[in-house]
Formats: structure tokens, sequence, C-alpha cells
């Protein structure tokens, strides 16, 4: 069990066996060389609504393995080590993250309403700095269920894909990923045994949800951190969920947004008593 220790509002962060993280990251090596309300509706691309630029998805387990890779073995020569860069709004990031994100809010910023949208050239040149210009480096864009870390990933990968970061003869980041289920995720469905087909029935008509807890009732998104984020959903898929990997309330200078965490105490938040 991995704790929080420093945080003033500790949290159980997830149970692994080290010795099987260690083999499967060894493993991935190979594969990788808006204000919250409760339930907030799934934004996701899981049904390929979006258009899709980057690399490829990844799952929140092959990118947590990435990152404990980067810390367990020592990068082949000329190999750049993988970077989490979360996009999520200041008040989410504060609220949890996984351990080494980078915040590179897009496209809200404050996640308190009322301030204006991120600059699309903005979001390049901060990934640009972080990754010291490797264009080639293991970039993996998250958010809260995974949309806005699509629409961060298209830029990254095809500057020419949005008009501000258009014909200003940017290079595109060429090893982008975007991580599937989010921090926080959405829920899962029940397929009928032998088929793909959704399990339907007469109180859940376009699809049962799974009670993944088996706690005897679909939850509600619920605050445990600060009161104005709503995040956690143990039926939810996502990394801090249903997912039970490494998460932290710590805002570490190298990785806050412009290496600021000033900026996450002005807002203020209600920590949940």
């Amino acid at each position: 069990m991995v704790i929080d220790t420093n945080s003033h509002c500790s949290r159980r962060l997830g149970m692994y066996l080290r010795n099987g993280i260690t083999l499967l990251a060894a493993a991935i090596a190979t594969v990788l060389t808006t204000t919250a309300a409760a339930d907030s509706p799934p934004d996701g691309n899981r049904y390929y609504s979006l258009p899709r630029y980057y690399k490829a998805e990844i799952s929140v387990s092959g990118a947590y393995l990435a990152m404990e890779h980067s810390k367990d073995f020592t990068n082949a020569p000329g190999e750049a080590k993988p970077v989490l860069i979360d996009v999520r709004s200041l008040r989410e990031y504060a609220s949890g993250h996984p351990e080494d994100a980078y915040n590179v809010p897009f496209p809200t910023v404050s996640g308190m309403g009322g301030d204006a949208p991120q600059d699309p050239l903005k979001l390049y040149w901060e990934v640009y700095r972080i990754v010291g210009g490797r264009m080639d480096t293991p970039i993996m864009t998250l958010c809260r269920t995974g949309h806005r870390s699509v629409l961060a990933g298209n830029i990254l990968a095809n500057p020419e894909s949005d008009p501000a970061t258009k014909d200003r003869g940017l290079q595109p980041f060429t090893n982008v990923r975007n991580i599937w289920e989010g921090f926080v995720g959405q829920p899962k469905y029940a397929f009928k045994t032998g088929s793909d087909a959704l399990e339907l029935a007469p109180d859940c008509p376009t699809g049962c949800r799974l009670d993944l807890n088996n706690d005897g009732q679909l939850n509600a998104d619920a605050a445990d951190v600060y009161s104005q984020t709503k995040d956690a959903n143990p039926d939810k898929d996502g990394w801090r969920n249903f997912a039970a990997l490494p998460w932290t309330t710590q805002v570490q200078p190298p990785l806050a947004y412009e290496r600021d965490p000033g900026l996450y105490k002005a807002l203020n938040l209600t920590p949940v008593q």
C-alpha cells in the first residue's frame, strides 16, 4: 500500500505487488521506445467521435508501468524517458494526479470558471520545454475521462490540425499516446454472454452499468480531497478509481503549471473534512 504521507489529506493510493510490477514493466518497455458536478456525463473518445492524429491509445495501467520502468531501469542510449502530461485544470490536478505527472491544463486552465481558455500554442511550447525539444519523446496525455487529452494529443501530434498552431512551421511530436480511461474514468457496461451486444433491461434500456465494487449500488461521483472536485467513484474505471493506481495531491514545482505551486494555492479550495 502506498500512502501520500506528506499531504494534509492522505489517501490510499493503491495496492500492488512490486515483483509483478517489475516484470510487467519490462514487458511494457517494448511498447513504449469542467467545474465538477456529481456524476459528470462522460466526455471521452471511446467511440471515436473525435479525429485522432496521435500514435495510439494507451491504458492507465500501461501508462503507469511505462512511468515505473523509466524509474527502475537505465534507458537505452539515445532513448527518451516517457512523460505524462495531465491536461486537467489546476483545480483537478490539485485534487489528485498521478505521481510524476506534469500539469499543462487544456483547454480549461483554473477549473474555477471565468478565466480565458488555454492557448493551444502555449500547450505546444510548454510540452516542448518539458521534453527538452525531443520530438520523439513518448508522451502520454491524461484528462478526466479521455476527451480533453485527445484534443491536446491531436495538437501535439499534428499542429496543423488546429487554427492556433497551423501554418507556424511547428514540428509534430511523433510518439504521442492518449490515456484511454482517464484519471476518473467512465462506467463499464454488461455484455450478453457469448455476444458483443450490450445487456439491456427495462431499468437500463441503453445498457446496464456494472457495479464494479459489488456494493449493491451504482455509485455517484464524490469529493474526497477538495469539495469542489468530485473524482471518487469506485464504479468508474479510471486511474484513481477501479484501476487503483498510485496518485498524490502533492504539487511539486518542477511538475506544476508554469512551475508555480502558488497558482494552486490561490484557488483557495476547501478540504473535505
